[in-house]
């Protein structure tokens, strides 16, 4: 036992203290040689020569290091150690074989990028950081309703009774977002999202503004002047960074507000605002149930822990469901971290290890990606087999050779670290970018940089990478090298074989690259199908303006007749319809619930006369609907093709009269006369509003009257135009929610003015958007772009993998089989059979692969497509598998010309 812990001790000692245990064996060493020399000194030799023969005596200074190192146990540390030595000759490595440094590293930069992008936005979902200080204490308090099977959001009594209750929660605050207009002297008029908030947010928040002060309970009296507090984003682009603005007065909803401080940059409590107002409660107390929809804040108090203030709200809710069963029996308060309060439910730890485990796939695809860089690394090793049995044959051991192919690889691993770190900041700005929040935004804690624990993260898959593009490779390569000194300096080819696993991963390798290919032709197909609907009318001459407006009293939670709301809409909107239409610049104002181009809700109907749509509801048709004005048509410049269009008579509640589109002509009646033909609902989308009152039976019956030209009436899922039906809006409905303005000139430079006419016809009418129609369809577009360049880089990146592994496998076909190929050939072998020898391996690999591929895709073709797959898609695939065969055989082409070209003579004098 005492000898264990003793030699225990010394490896810790050299592992601990490696430089001055290397110094005392050299002054040890030099130590022995002076004591040597001096007895020969003694013996009459004179000093020069003494000091040579001591030299000569002990030997090597190294071999008595190393045997110490031995003893020590230090050798195989030694052994897996990486030397600056071998990070240099992995620098070598990458210039001199520019090939795989390209083709190797983009692929595993590609690899890396996706693997920290996932890290990156897992982490930021599953363990969310407030950027305030304390930010871990700050929490949400919610309410679940069992019986309607969501949160509960109007707490104005909750959040009076536990303000004064609650003991583990201080700073108890609540907040509502509202759309409000906002009129700044001289700037334009749009509506912002305002958070109606409790002044002890910023409390809870400890963040001082930036310029002025905060919200304090004095601005939430009833009779206090109306005070706002800016974002520093709004600060700057609304105000343009003016250090005068507090004290300042703007409009909301033609209300003057009075600002009063600006909050420093990046502060978006409680989620992602920039527009703060006092919370007002028109109340001084609600019952359960009543009031305005809230969400409730606040701040553990010292010593308490989250646990405690669970316990907390249990015992209220209980007191609650005890004192109202009628609305509080089956409510359930929850207290969660803030940053986990979007979702449904509480990010508990078998959720949080769900979403990390989402991890395991993207690890995977670095796996499956330096999979087929490895094979290259293989191929490059293999033809140093030469150089590896003469370090063995030097003493070299196999760990340390293992070690060496190591470090090459981390070496390019560390490059493409550097890229791939580079592309995956890239990547994440353009993700979060097209991302929306409840706000408009996301929550202020979601940020689109690359924290440092990413960074780590994507350090340890370049290890990993490093390990299977570096190590794997480098054990097949130098498994039983000392065995083969003799066969090498003999001439024989080797013990060195390309196995089955690398068969395998070629064979996965093209057909993963037939796939890309595809799915980026069917992206890019998407695209054009949209860019194909704008031209159906000129939609670069129209403007969409979104119409809303809030019921009066919505603001204090009370209720409102909803008839008497719509007619309120209805007239200001007309009005609003009127006086644009009366400027110069506009040649046409019409109305809609849904305007071309934009996302139309789907329906299934029955048309009279068609057995195919009544035999069964779910295989009836889908179609889409829109309610329109009477001049919708005429404004849009769609000629009536059969029939008639809409008229007076037609705009009346019982009206039954519906106009088609040449899709439903051609889809749903394939092409037959649709004028007088009858047509119901028999089923709608989920969030749709079903118009009938009856949900178990179909809608009434519609009578088509009309045919119009297809005028980009979207479907989710579908760029298409979708086969629909135009119904008339009727008075008092809902319909239309937005107007479409036909404008002579800029659309930009008008845009404002219809802004100002709304703000002049009612301070109230809100037009969340006002955006020519040509960009309905730009975040579909730019995101479908996205994707497509995405699956263009994937495609070119696995393409090029497949290329090189072809490649790969050729040329140390041919470096295995060189003396082999000048014996055939000095023996008069046709040429042609010397080729098809050579290449007969890699074209049975791609023929699998491609086939494979094409046949994955034709079964994923034949499951999705409504007719199967037809026989104009089987030749798309035959074709298109038949040019990637040929693309990949075009590897095979330098290495068999470079076979075909060896000279008998030197390949027997070389090999022999």
């Amino acid at each position: 036992m005492h000898a264990i812990i003793a030699r225990a001790r010394s490896l810790s000692r050299g592992l601990r203290r490696r430089a001055a245990v290397e110094a005392e064996m050299a002054e040890e060493f030099r130590l022995h040689q002076e004591l040597r020399a001096a007895d020969l000194v003694r013996a009459g030799l004179d000093p020069a020569a003494a000091a040579r023969q001591a030299r000569l005596e002990f030997g090597s200074a190294e071999m008595h290091k190393d045997a110490a190192r031995a003893a020590r146990g230090l050798r195989p540390f030694d052994e897996l150690r990486v030397s600056w030595l071998d990070v240099k000759l992995g620098g070598r490595m990458l210039v001199k074989y520019p090939g795989l440094t390209v083709v190797g590293g983009l692929a595993m930069a590609f690899a890396i990028a996706v693997g920290a992008t996932g890290f990156e936005l897992i982490t930021q979902v599953a363990d969310p950081t407030l950027p305030l200080p304390g930010g871990e204490r700050i929490v949400a308090l919610r309410a679940w309703d069992a019986a309607a099977g969501d949160h509960e959001r109007r707490l104005a009594h909750e959040f009076t009774t536990w303000r004064g209750a609650l003991r583990t929660i201080e700073e108890l605050g609540a907040h509502r977002t509202v759309r409000r207009n906002l009129i700044v002297p001289g700037g334009e008029i749009a509506p912002v999202p305002v958070a109606e908030i409790s002044a002890s947010a910023f409390r809870v928040a400890a963040v001082p503004p930036l310029l002025g002060r905060p919200l304090v309970e004095a601005d939430e009296r009833p009779d206090a002047p109306p005070v706002l507090v800016v974002g520093y984003d709004a600060w700057r682009t609304r105000f343009a960074g003016d250090p005068g603005v507090v004290g300042r007065t703007v409009r909301l909803d033609g209300t003057p507000y009075t600002i009063v401080g600006v909050m420093p940059e990046g502060f978006g409590f409680p989620l992602s605002h920039s527009w703060w107002a006092p919370l007002r409660l028109g109340a001084p107390a609600y019952a359960p149930g009543e009031g305005p929809a809230l969400e409730l804040f606040g701040r553990l108090a010292p010593g308490a822990t989250l646990d405690a203030a669970q316990a907390e709200l249990t015992a209220l809710g209980a007191r609650a469901a005890a004192d109202f069963p009628e609305t509080r029996a089956r409510v359930r308060p929850e207290a969660v971290p803030l940053g986990e309060s979007l979702f449904r439910a509480r990010v508990g730890t078998t959720l949080r290890t769900a979403l990390h485990a989402a991890n395991v796939p993207l690890v995977l695809f670095l796996v499956l990606v330096c999979g087929n860089v490895a094979m290259l690394t293989f191929a490059r090793a293999a033809t140093r087999e030469s150089e590896l049995v003469m370090r063995t044959a030097l003493g070299a051991s196999r760990r340390r050779l293992v070690m060496q192919l190591f470090a090459e690889a981390l070496v390019l691993g560390a490059l493409a670290a550097v890229v791939g770190l580079a592309a995956a900041s890239f990547i994440l700005r353009m993700a979060l970018s097209a991302a929306d929040g409840p706000t408009g935004a996301l929550p202020f804690w979601i940020h689109d940089g690359l924290s440092p624990t990413t960074v780590l993260y994507a350090a340890a898959l370049t290890v990993l990478a490093a390990v299977v593009a570096g190590v794997l490779p480098a054990l097949k390569v130098t498994r039983g090298l000392a065995t083969r000194v003799r066969a090498v300096s003999a001439g024989g080819g080797g013990g060195v074989r390309f196995g089955g696993v690398w068969t395998v991963v070629i064979v996965c390798q093209v057909a993963v690259t037939v796939a890309f290919p595809i799915l980026a032709l069917s992206a890019w197909r998407s695209t054009a199908r949209q860019r194909a609907i704008e031209a159906t009318f000129p939609a670069g001459e129209f403007l969409m303006v979104s119409v809303a407006m809030d019921a009066e009293g919505t603001a204090e939670g009370t209720s409102t007749d909803t008839s008497a709301a719509r007619a309120r809409l209805e007239a200001v909107r007309a009005e609003l319809a009127r006086r644009v239409a009366a400027e110069p610049a506009v040649l046409g104002v019409t109305g809609a619930s849904a305007l071309p181009l934009m996302y139309h809700p789907w329906r299934r109907v029955q048309v009279e006369g068609v057995e195919a749509s009544a035999a069964d509801s779910a295989a009836a048709p889908r179609v889409s609907a829109a309610h329109v004005a009477e001049d919708f048509f005429t404004v849009f410049g769609a000629p009536i093709r059969v029939g008639r269009g809409f008229h007076g008579g037609d705009f009346t509640a019982d009206a039954r009269a519906v106009v088609v589109n040449q899709s439903f002509v051609e889809d749903v009646l394939g092409g037959r006369n649709p004028i007088g033909r009858r047509v119901r609902y028999t089923e709608f989308e989920e969030k749709e509003r079903r118009p009938s009152p009856d949900d178990a039976e179909p809608g009434p019956w519609y009578e088509i009257v009309g045919v119009v030209p297809d005028l980009g009436m979207k479907a989710a899922g579908d760029p298409r135009d979708a086969a629909g039906l135009y119904h008339p809006a009727a008075p008092g409905a809902d319909e239309p929610t937005y107007l479409a303005v036909h404008v002579r000139g800029d659309l930009a430079s008008f845009a404002p003015r219809v802004r100002a006419l709304a703000a002049a016809v009612d301070p109230t009418l809100r037009l969340d958007t006002v955006l020519p129609m040509d960009e309905i369809q730009a975040g579909d577009l730019r995101m479908e772009g996205y994707i497509f360049r995405l699956l263009l880089v994937v495609s070119a990146l696995a393409l090029a993998l497949s290329l090189a592994g072809v490649y790969a496998v050729t040329s140390f076909t041919v470096t295995r089989r060189r003396r082999e190929i000048g014996i055939r050939v000095a023996l008069g072998a046709n040429p042609r059979r010397v080729a098809a020898t050579i290449v007969r391996r890699p074209v049975t690999q791609v023929a699998i692969g491609v086939l494979l591929g094409c046949s994955l895709l034709a079964l994923l073709q034949h499951a999705t497509a409504d007719d199967g797959l037809t026989a104009r898609a089987g030749l798309t695939f035959g074709a298109y598998g038949a040019a990637l065969f040929a693309i990949c055989l075009l590897a095979c082409l330098v290495p068999t010309r470079r076979a075909l070209a060896v000279e008998p003579t030197e390949a027997l004098r070389t090999e022999g």
